[in-house]
């Protein structure tokens, strides 16, 4: 029989032997200590277990009580303060198609090339698109208390975890093993009212000698924040001081086209529920009262976590998540101009595509509106406020399981195999809509039909109204197995492997009700399809001790998809060590990435956007951006509403491209520092082009562009399409000191940075390379400084966290206007101020069971910086600032 040395030994030469020509993936997890006693740990970045934290491959932790400390209330606030957060999507998108989901954007790389994972494992995407185009994983859903930590692979991981990880890797790593009863409870509220919060946690578990069972359980409610809870930030109204190019909305009530047709009178319309625009002499809108700054929310979150020691070498692991969510966005009733009023002599011509009726007298049709007019073709501009705000809720359930086996076989290999399964489903109802031939039958009824100047009644409301719907379901199967362990042994200690593959399938369909598929109702668009892919990918690992001070680790990864073949993605990396307290590091890895599901499954995207015609608002005589006298100049200089549609593209290719990092890591006894430059770069980048900047850069883009007999905008169509690159590049630097204050207790302060040093891409081959932050809209660098206090049972901590001056986001069209123009630019004047937020929190430990803590989250109520170029409301970038302001929180928390 053979011994088992020899066993080990012939499955190390044959595992070796296979990872020659596969490749590596890596969960992070902690790992049970090895013959010698020395904790080895899988860090995000390596399925290898080693003995350091500090890899080849920068990561950055947050502990549970890290979050806590600096005041955050959710995950999802906890991972926009990084300063490797380029970007975030978050509930403030109430115009989107997904207000109820978030999301963050590492490097600048985007939501879909940011990779979310708990415990290693894949979550399941979210099935309604962002911007109706690409896939992410929504972070609004995922628990707090559950958490242990999360780590952050500030680094590309595509050789190691696949395609999505262009950006990095966000790890959320769960508690397990917990034993006890707690009950946690926080309020929150703003100091300016609105956006209040509740949230009550339990976590449960019980040991036995061989297993756990750990149980956590959130409940949270959010109420709504209002635009007009907003007042000292000039979000309440759509006229603000601070900006020139804010305006109340032309779309109120009047007639447009044409000369002759009514008008209604400044006592007309204030008295039918409008505003009017005395400086521009229109009976206008404001739209902000209506507004939601963020949607109320109530959300459940349940994990929990088992294990069971099957022997003493064997051990049976799983989770159960479950999470469900409702969310409710307001935003300003319906505006309308979508029927054509043809005036021919005496007759007048009421018609929407095929819908058509004629009237034989035109002063006694429409209420006599168009009794004076002259021959021509008019239009109504209106805002239907009788059908109140247009409001959706949103409700999602996600799904989760794993279960599998992980264990030690031969003392020498430690191995897991798991299978895994999520479901997310979203439900969509919306209300405060009309169908394009209800409102049609409402105009023309009878044999005179109705006036738009005047008030809908109930009745007619209710008639011409319809709810629509959507309904969006995903999921995700996966079947995962690896081994690590010694491969062989060196002069300097063993090279260490881990070798593995695992097999997963992705579906997602999502459809509207008929009406809204048929684009059947007014002011709303939609995002459907479905589709399938599935793939498989085998992997490997080898860290090779090649001297005292020198290890080098070599990765390779082959991913096959059902519709993009398959590729090889190698890494390589180096850890130095020429001191015991210095590590100097360097990896470079290949990216293969497939396109977005939606992107090539997807049906057509419809939407509604407001745009700048640039080059019709120059050629009419207007200047883009400014008021002026004449309605239609400045609709078409500031607020333009037109169609849009974001096609799929089945002939899509993959994104190939590369990641790379070098840097140093010092680690003393009070003082530890980290300094990391990065690059990514993506050839073959799936995207498409914006509305706003079709229509800005419109010689460009003029082949997307629909105009009018006029010339004036009507509609742009943009199809998914691989672009030229995109190229990133930037430096990470990282401080902590600690100090013994003897009997004053415990200081430590740390510094966290991020500098983009480089962001350009370039659209096709023939275009210019484009600078990304001299255009505007990114933020050069972002850093946080955060200083604990520790004095036996009480601790406070000051958190400051600033985000760069910047280009305004209309900053390239502003300046080449100025230049066009011939006139001096003043770059000072386009760009938005930095801003630096502090939190201020404080905890006491009264006995081990009971603790207490209070908190105020942005200490000085820094507001959003607004955007000196941005044209509409709310005048500052969402996905990197809010309008909360100054909030304070209590939490209690009782064990038992």
């Amino acid at each position: 029989m053979l011994s088992n040395s020899v066993i080990a030994k012939a499955i190390r030469f044959s595992l070796i032997s296979g990872a020659a020509t596969a490749a590596l993936t890596a969960p992070a997890v902690f790992a049970a200590t090895d013959d010698e006693k020395v904790e080895r740990i899988e860090v995000t970045g390596s399925r290898i277990k080693r003995t350091d934290m500090e890899t080849a491959t920068p990561v950055t932790v947050l502990s549970a009580d890290d979050m806590a400390k600096q005041g955050f209330t959710n995950i999802q606030d906890a991972l926009e303060s990084l300063t490797s957060t380029t970007s975030a999507m978050t509930t403030q998108s109430v115009h989107g198609f997904t207000p109820a989901a978030s999301s963050i954007s590492l490097r600048g790389a985007g939501p879909s090339r940011t990779l979310t994972l708990i415990n290693g494992k894949r979550l399941n995407q979210y099935p309604k698109p962002a911007n109706g185009t690409d896939n992410f994983v929504d972070t609004a859903n995922l628990p707090m208390e559950a958490v242990q930590r999360i780590e952050i692979l500030q680094s590309g991981g595509s050789a190691v975890y696949g395609a999505d990880a262009v950006g990095g890797v966000i790890n959320i790593i769960l508690k397990k093993d917990f034993e006890g009863i707690a009950l946690k409870y926080r309020h929150g509220d703003t100091f300016e009212g609105g956006g209040a919060s509740d949230r009550i946690a339990l976590s449960v578990g019980a040991s036995s000698d061989r297993g756990n069972v750990s149980s956590f359980i959130e409940f949270t409610d959010n109420q709504q924040l209002k635009a007009t809870d907003r007042e000292n930030f000039g979000l309440h109204t759509d006229k603000v001081p601070h900006s020139e190019f804010s305006q109340y909305s032309s779309y109120g009530a009047r007639i447009a086209g044409g000369s002759g047709a009514r008008a209604l009178t400044p006592a007309e319309c204030t008295a039918g529920g409008f505003f009017w625009d005395a400086a521009r002499s229109l009976c206008g809108y404001d739209r902000s009262k209506w507004r939601d700054l963020q949607p109320e929310s109530t959300r459940f979150i349940s994990s929990t976590n088992f294990n069971y020691e099957l022997s003493d070498d064997i051990s049976f692991v799983g989770r159960l998540d479950f999470a469900e969510a409702k969310s409710t966005t307001r935003i300003e009733p319906m505006a309308i101009n979508d029927y054509d009023i043809k005036v021919d002599g005496n007759g007048l011509t009421v018609s929407n595509g095929d819908l058509s009726k004629t009237f034989a007298d035109k002063t006694t049709a429409l209420g006599g509106d168009f009794a004076n007019a002259e021959d021509g073709d008019y239009y109504y501009v209106r805002r239907l406020h009788e059908f109140s705000n247009r409001m959706g809720e949103t409700k999602t359930r996600n799904y989760f399981f794993t279960a599998g086996l992980e264990g030690v076989v031969f003392e020498d290999y430690n191995w897991d195999a798991s299978v895994n399964y999520g479901r997310t489903n979203v439900d969509v109802f919306r209300g405060g809509y009309a169908t394009v031939a209800g409102m049609f039958d409402y105009i023309t009824a009878g044999d005179n039909g109705n006036s738009l100047l005047k008030n809908m009644t109930a009745d007619d409301v209710e008639a011409a109204s319809y709810s629509p719907f959507e309904k969006a379901q995903s999921t995700q199967k996966n079947v995962q197995a690896n081994i690590t362990g010694s491969a062989f042994e060196m002069p300097e200690g063993d090279a260490l492997f881990a070798f593995g593959a695992e097999y997963t399938k992705q579906d997602y369909q999502t459809e509207s009700d008929s009406e809204s598929a048929k684009g059947n109702i007014l002011t709303t668009g939609g995002s459907s399809g479905a589709g399938e892919r599935s793939f498989w990918a085998t992997y490997a690992e080898l860290s090779i001790p090649v001297l005292d001070v020198l290890t080098v680790d070599a990765a390779v990864r082959y991913d096959r998809y059902s519709d993009f073949g398959g590729n090889l993605s190698p890494q390589i990396a180096i850890e130095y060590r020429p001191l015991e307290e210095l590590l100097v590091r360097g990896s470079v890895s290949s990216v293969f990435r497939a396109p977005d599901m939606h992107r090539v499954y997807g049906d057509a995207t419809n939407g509604f956007n407001q745009v700048i015609d640039f080059k019709q608002c120059q050629a009419m005589g207007g200047t883009p951006g400014q008021p002026h006298s004449d309605t239609k100049i400045n609709e078409i200089c500031n607020e333009l509403h037109i169609t849009t549609k974001t096609g799929a593209n089945k002939d899509l290719e993959a994104e190939t491209g590369y990641t790379a990092n070098v840097g140093a890591v010092w680690g003393g006894e009070s003082l530890n520092a980290s300094l990391d430059l990065w690059e990514w770069k993506l050839d073959d980048m799936v995207s498409d082009i914006s509305a706003s900047k079709a229509a800005r850069e419109y010689e460009q883009y003029e082949n997307m562009l629909t105009r009018d007999a006029d010339g004036t905008i009507t509609h742009i169509d943009a199809v998914a399409q691989n672009l030229a690159f995109q190229k990133v590049r930037g430096i990470d630097l990282s401080a902590g000191y600690n100090w013994d204050l003897n009997n004053l207790g415990e200081l430590k302060l740390n510094f966290k940075g991020t500098y983009i040093l480089l962001s350009e891409g370039q659209l096709a081959p023939t275009d210019p390379v484009e600078d990304d932050i001299d255009n505007g809209g990114l933020p050069q660098y972002r850093a946080n400084l955060v200083l604990g206090w520790f004095i036996e049972d009480f601790e406070a901590t000051l958190g400051a966290y600033h985000t760069a001056r910047m280009h305004g986001m209309q900053y390239k069209s502003f300046k080449e206007s100025a230049e066009d123009a011939g006139t001096e630019f003043d770059e000072s004047a386009h760009e938005v101020a930095s801003q630096t937020k502090w939190n201020l929190t404080a905890g006491y430990t009264i006995t081990d069971d009971i603790k207490v803590k209070a908190g105020v989250v942005n200490l000085f109520d820094a507001g959003p910086n607004f955007d000196p170029t941005a044209t509409s409301w709310p005048h500052y970038q969402r996905s990197i600032y809010n309008a909360r302001g100054r909030e304070w929180f209590l939490e209690g928390e009782v064990k038992f």
